[in-house]
């Protein structure tokens, strides 16, 4: 027992180092992480309803944008000449991001702006 707690715990750590590094490392991560943080709690401050289908569709695009981030510094670490298919991982991971992105963007835009512009009034 003692040793599969020791390993989830180092797992954890690595994980933790995982998320600190692409905070670190990549812009489009931080913003994304920024927009979940920020709908989380609006979420939670406007709706009466929907709160956890907002909070996981919006983390939903921070997972994407993990996969892409480690797609890309992959590709990077990879290859240090321009090739086509590293060009295409990397456009595709992207690709994911963006819409994954659009569609929570879609959904929080039905269920949020409404709500906000109640209390704009």
């Amino acid at each position: 027992m003692k040793k599969l707690t020791l390993r989830i715990l180092k797992a954890l750590g690595y994980a933790i180092e995982g998320l600190m590094a692409a905070l670190k490392i990549d812009l489009h991560f931080r913003i994304n992480f920024f927009l979940w943080f920020s709908l989380a709690f609006l979420s939670l401050y406007l709706l009466k309803e929907n709160k956890l289908l907002i909070f996981t569709i919006n983390y939903f695009v921070i997972i994407v944008e993990l996969i892409n981030t480690s797609i890309e510094k992959a590709v990077d670490t990879a290859t240090k000449e321009w090739k086509l298919t590293a060009k295409h991982a990397k456009d595709i991971a992207c690709t994911a991001t963006l819409f994954a992105g659009g569609f929570a963007g879609v959904v929080d835009i039905i269920f949020i702006l409404p709500e906000l512009l109640k209390i704009l009034k």
